[in-house]
């Protein structure tokens, strides 16, 4: 439609009563109508000002009707431009002829006005209606446009947050007593898990593999902080080669600062590489597999909730002697999320993969994380998936 809110109306008729006749009734009934005498101004009148609606006769001499509409079509400025044709002709080859060329009606003379206002008000209404429905898609695709770059700047964030997540995370281990290797494959949403290990003295070694509820900044950064007082050991007056008596520090530290409902869960242990004992506590966290040289393979579990849901909850620590060599696994729940199809043999399915026999070095990390990789049959990650591989050699 045009700026004004008045339909502004090209009338086009080489005959002046006829001329006169249908400007003055479209007047009358509030229109703001063009006249126009000839093909060549009508073309004119067009171009330099698109009307909302042409009222178009056939005959002319120079140009006929058709040709104008053609024309009209043809141009970018009054291509949607709708058009009726107002003709003496009566036949049929007539009016196929005028909607071949972009006619949207054809009215026959003599004509009733009530008909051509009724015409009128229906194609204009078209018009307005079509205008609309291509102005909403245009505020769509740009809202669209602005919603995706938004997207894209916070996926850029959350690949940068994973990055630096993933920047403290210790190096891998190949020498001494004690061997490391992880793998943390993030989800698209940015998960909570966290890893890490370190002597605590020249005998004692702790490892911990923990994850926290939810997606997205809040759960990494609260990762972030778990893993530093870990690695620092900052928990005042607790001996932190006790795994139980850590949780349930971090039980009262976390608990005290929870934010948005956010708690995690945790596998912590501390090997003593002189005596070959572990010791270790977990909070709501999946089993530990420990693959030992003569076949004895255990699942490491505890009973204790998740860390930072209760108040006055008692961590257990439990202990085993291992033999030599002897393989620990921990993984955080986001590895069983890639199996939930196999129901409750999802932890079954993974035990058996790593304790194969045909495996007699043990799965390394990366055969483990490209196993549970296949079972997401190409599903993005519902959650990050972090192993963790300890071997005592």
């Amino acid at each position: 439609m045009s700026t004004d809110k008045t339909p502004d109306i090209l009338v086009v008729d080489d005959t002046p009563a006829n001329l006169q006749l249908i400007s003055g009734m479209l007047r009358s009934h509030g229109y703001k109508v063009r006249p126009v005498s000839s093909a060549a101004l009508a073309l004119q009148a067009a171009k330099a000002a698109p009307p909302d609606l042409v009222l178009l006769d056939i005959n002319m001499p120079e140009m006929d009707g058709y040709e104008v509409c053609t024309q009209l079509k043809a141009s970018d400025k009054t291509r949607e431009v709708p058009i009726i044709f107002l003709s003496a002709l009566h036949e049929t080859i007539d009016k196929v002829k005028a909607f071949n060329c972009g006619g949207v009606d054809y009215i026959s003379k003599p004509f009733q006005f009530e008909e051509v206002e009724a015409r009128v008000n229906t194609h204009l209404r078209l018009k307005s209606l079509r205008e609309e429905s291509e102005q909403r898609t245009r505020d769509l695709e740009k809202a669209y446009a602005a919603l995706e770059e938004s997207q894209n700047a916070l996926n850029a964030e959350l690949a940068r947050a994973a990055e630096y997540a993933l920047s403290l995370f210790p190096r891998p281990l190949v020498k001494g007593p004690v061997r490391a290797d992880w793998r943390m494959t993030a989800s698209a949403h940015l998960g909570g898990d966290g890893l890490g290990y370190h002597w605590l003295d020249p005998e004692h070694f702790a490892f911990y593999l923990l994850d926290v509820s939810g997606h997205g900044v809040k759960s990494a950064l609260l990762s972030v902080s778990i893993l530093h007082v870990l690695r620092t050991c900052g928990l005042a007056n607790v001996d932190c080669s006790d795994p139980g008596a850590v949780l349930s520090a971090l039980n009262q530290t976390y608990l005290a600062r929870r934010q948005s409902e956010l708690y995690f869960t945790i596998w912590y242990g501390v090997l003593n590489v002189q005596t070959r004992q572990l010791r270790y506590s977990a909070g709501g966290h999946p089993p530990a597999i420990v693959r030992s040289p003569n076949g004895e393979n255990l699942r490491l579990t505890a009973n204790a909730p998740p860390v930072g849901c209760f108040s006055d909850v008692e961590f257990p620590s439990d202990e085993i002697s291992l033999a030599v060599p002897t393989n620990i696994y921990v993984f955080s729940d986001g590895m069983f999320d890639m199996q939930r199809r196999e129901g409750a043999r999802a932890l079954d399915s993974l035990v058996e993969f790593l304790l194969e026999p045909s495996a007699t070095d043990g799965r390394s990390v990366e055969e483990v994380r490209l196993r549970a990789m296949e079972l997401l049959d190409g599903r993005p990650l519902p959650d990050d998936c972090s192993i963790l591989k300890l071997s005592l050699v």
